[in-house]
């Protein structure tokens, strides 16, 4: 104890007298231990996520084989077989909420009667409804309040319990506030829960797949994973033979999975992305070791006649790895401390993530035991990465040698692991700026690009129709209204609606169509799907090739007709003119004719122009399923669209002010992807940035420890003619050709990433020029200015001192 307390003030003592070195040390170490720190938090609250269940071992997701999700009906039909010995399910639903005097959004769930029962969780106010008074037939119109939203909405009021809401029109009682758990959705907390019933989910007497639920599963105590798979899978094949049209191949293979893990249990990606980035990030954290460790081997050159000393005066080499590992441990330490410091702050700045339109995310990463783990890990790690490599270098030089100019001797071999890092920093940091570089070009080129139809003269209103005012006519009579009373507007010039959004997000729909004539198994490629009104086309400025548009008098009752893209027709007739041509997607429904083929244009997202579109007639099926969406109101202006904003909000309001509207620009409506590619961009660029850092570090601190190594060696060539000049080419020289290799090897795995993320880049080659030589000249430059320094330093040298110490 004695001996480790005198090492701890040896180094301190010996770190205060090396302050640039601490300083560099701490902030590579602090920047790759943040990082990581942050990383695996965030792993450990996303790919680990585990929600707060009673006997959670047991609880399981219920996957059946068509679409993953039971219906109400089906779910009921699973409640009763007894496969389990309880299930539960919900289904995310947009509410409108009326406090005040204008209505507001609210996230919530509709759940299964026995919801809270099968969670086990206590309610933190309160009572949770029970099973008798949230039955679907009962239209029970009682809530509970998520925690967080009964504290931000209601200052957690612990009086709100009897308290009325009106909720989508209807008058809803709060019974209770859930306690803070991690919810069984898993990253977005719902605001409110409410039963399931045709107030909230107008379609729960269907059976197909539109009012879908999220079922789990609690296995009874002798029931394995297997065997409950097997027993689902039964019963999937039962309701399929029952209701052979709603359930469709639900007698396929069915999913069991646990809990744990949230929506990414039991996929490849639930190992494969926390591999790749603990992979990635780790190369970042074994930079910075490798950054300390030649800072270290540098310091230690000028240390030899030292440790050669204490050797010769009786100290062991145990003793001075001893010594030596202690320093690289106590800079550990810090690093650790600092990187904590660095992973407090980004926690906060992920923990703040919103999605667009969805809210903000549940991520709930903080410290906890796993965290600390891995800190200890790395602190472990670290520590005998940095300091271990130095310490038998040092170690193992002759001490005669040393005593008589072990500082002639070569560090060749010594350097190649170092070149190895160096190279491995520069590949790396070239792979991250190049990607980053794409995806901010890709990203500029979406703001520009053409997306075949007329994204900066239009406005978008996003109507939340009262689910159960408009669940027959899917808000039909509700959006002719609209329009009519829009047109009015001046400075609009045309107006129509839909049912989904191009371009929108994550809101599509599509199917697989049968061509009248062809065989009843021959089915077509899968296409996206719409329902618009008349002039929607000519609204977002979309041209016909061949055909007509919808006619106002083609209504439900008349001929089925439909409208499709130019790709539409390419991938189902081959050549031959859609027009005429009849489809249908089930043979449950009429066949629909085709009356016209519009221009491409994008849809689903940026990289998707020539994708096949179906269109069908909103004044024929207003929906496209039995899910209630959203009527996407589409108005084309002359004037600037940002002007007319609030005009057409108070337009809709005057039609109908208890609706939930939502009015924006048709560019900022669309700006989903843009978003999502924004976050990418920044992620990579930050990481890029930070391999570009430690790169630099590292190439400094090798020349630094090459330059201390050769000292007798550049002596002995200056003093043999060789000049200032000659001296400084020589050590940039051989710092860039370890830069050379490095960029030879980035370009090519870049090339090869570039090529598998070719979707991800908006139409732009994977071989971007500009991307690829600017990413590569940057570093260039910047491995010039870190080899720089120290060559100066090595062209300083006077030769007659460098020669004394041969």
């Amino acid at each position: 104890m004695h001996e480790f307390v005198a090492d701890v003030r040896h180094t301190i003592r010996s770190l205060k007298s090396s302050p640039g070195l601490v300083a560099v040390s701490v902030l590579s170490l602090g920047l790759g231990l943040g990082v990581n720190l942050t990383l695996f938090g965030a792993i450990q609250a996303v790919f680990l996520y585990e929600p707060t269940v009673a006997n959670r071992s047991r609880v399981v997701s219920v996957q059946p084989g068509n679409s993953n999700q039971f219906s109400y009906l089906n779910y009921h039909d699973l409640r009763e077989s007894d496969v389990f010995e309880s299930v539960a399910g919900y289904r995310r639903v947009a509410l409108t909420l009326r406090a005040g005097a204008a209505p507001e959004p609210a996230s919530g769930i509709a759940v299964t009667p026995n919801f809270f029962e099968f969670l086990g969780v206590p309610m933190a106010v309160g009572r949770q409804f029970g099973e008798a008074e949230a039955m679907p037939e009962r239209n029970p119109r009682i809530v509970v309040l998520s925690q967080p939203f009964w504290r931000s909405r209601f200052n957690g009021d612990p009086g709100i319990v009897g308290r009325e809401l009106t909720i989508n029109g209807e008058s809803f009682a709060i019974v209770g506030v859930l306690s803070e758990v991690r919810p069984i959705t898993m990253l977005q907390d719902p605001d409110i829960y409410v039963p399931i019933s045709r107030l909230v989910l107008p379609t729960v007497a269907d059976r197909g797949n539109g009012n879908a639920l999220t079922v789990f599963g609690r296995l009874r105590p002798d029931t394995t994973r297997v065997q409950a798979r097997a027993a689902v899978m039964m019963l999937g094949q039962r309701l399929e033979r029952d209701y052979p049209s709603d359930n469709r191949s639900m007698g396929q293979s069915a999913t069991i999975l646990p809990v744990r893990g949230g929506d990414f249990a039991g996929s490849p990606a639930q190992v494969a992305i926390p591999a790749v980035l603990l992979t990635l990030f780790g190369l970042v954290l074994l930079s910075a070791c490798a950054n300390v460790a030649g800072l270290l081997l540098a310091r230690s050159a000028g240390r030899q006649r030292e440790i050669a000393v204490r050797v010769a005066l009786g100290a062991k080499r145990s003793q001075i790895v001893r010594l030596l590992l202690t320093e690289s441990f106590s800079l550990a330490i810090v690093g650790l401390a600092a990187g904590a410091v660095l992973a407090f702050w980004l926690t906060r700045l992920l923990n703040a993530i919103s999605i667009p339109d969805a809210g903000p995310l549940n991520l709930a990463i903080g410290a906890s035991p796993g965290v600390g783990a891995y800190a200890m890990v790395l602190l472990v790690a670290t520590g005998a990465l940095c300091g271990l490599a130095p310490a038998l270098s040092v170690t193992r030089r002759s001490i005669t040698a040393v005593m008589h100019g072990g500082d002639s001797q070569s560090a060749t071999g010594r350097l190649r692991l170092r070149h190895a890092f160096v190279i491995t920093q520069v590949a790396v940091c070239l792979v991250l700026l190049v990607l980053s570089s794409l995806m901010l070009r890709s990203l500029s080129r979406v703001s520009t690009m053409d997306t075949g139809f007329l994204v900066d003269h239009g406005i978008v209103a996003t109507i939340r129709v009262d689910a159960d005012r408009y669940a027959d006519d899917g808000g039909l009579a509700l959006g002719e209204q609209i329009a009519e009373r829009l047109q009015a507007v001046a400075g609009v010039e045309s107006v129509s609606f839909a049912n989904i959004l191009a371009l929108g997000g994550t809101d599509r729909s599509g199917t697989r169509l049968y061509v009248e004539g062809t065989a009843p198994t021959t089915v077509g490629p899968r296409t996206y799907i719409n329902s618009v009104a008349p002039h929607y086309f000519a609204t977002l400025g979309i041209p016909f090739e061949s055909g007509r548009d919808f006619a106002p008098g083609e209504r439900q009752g008349s001929p089925r007709v439909a409208i499709v893209t130019q790709s539409f027709e390419r991938a189902y007739f081959q050549g031959r003119s859609a027009l005429g041509q009849r489809v249908r997607r089930t043979d449950s429904e009429p066949y629909i004719e085709i009356v016209g083929v519009v221009r491409d244009h994008m849809y689903g997202s940026y990289g998707d122009s020539a994708t096949p579109i179906f269109y069908t007639s909103y004044l024929q099926q207003p929906r496209l399923s039995t899910q209630i969406r959203p009527i996407v109101i589409h108005v084309r202006t002359s004037a600037s669209p940002m002007s007319l904003v609030r005009a057409v909000r108070t337009a809709i309001a005057s039609v109908d002010a208890t609706t939930l509207t939502d009015v924006r620009t048709l560019r900022e409506a669309t700006g989903f992807e843009a978003t999502q590619r924004r976050i990418g961009t920044q992620l990579l660029s930050s990481i890029g940035t930070l391999g570009l850092l430690l790169a630099t570090i590292g190439l400094y601190g090798l020349m630094g420890y090459v330059v201390a190594t050769r000292t007798s060696e550049i002596g002995v060539r200056m003093a043999l003619g060789a000049t200032k000049a000659q001296i400084l080419s020589r050590v940039v020289g051989q710092g860039m050709k370890l830069v050379g290799i490095g960029l030879a090897i980035g370009m090519v795995i870049s090339f090869l990433l570039a090529q598998a993320a070719r979707g991800m880049l908006a139409g732009m080659s994977p071989l971007d020029p500009i991307a690829f030589g600017g990413t590569a000249a940057l570093l260039m430059l910047v491995g010039m200015a870190a080899c720089y320094a120290p060559a100066r330093r090595a062209a300083a040298i006077d030769p007659i001192v460098a020669l004394r110490r041969l």
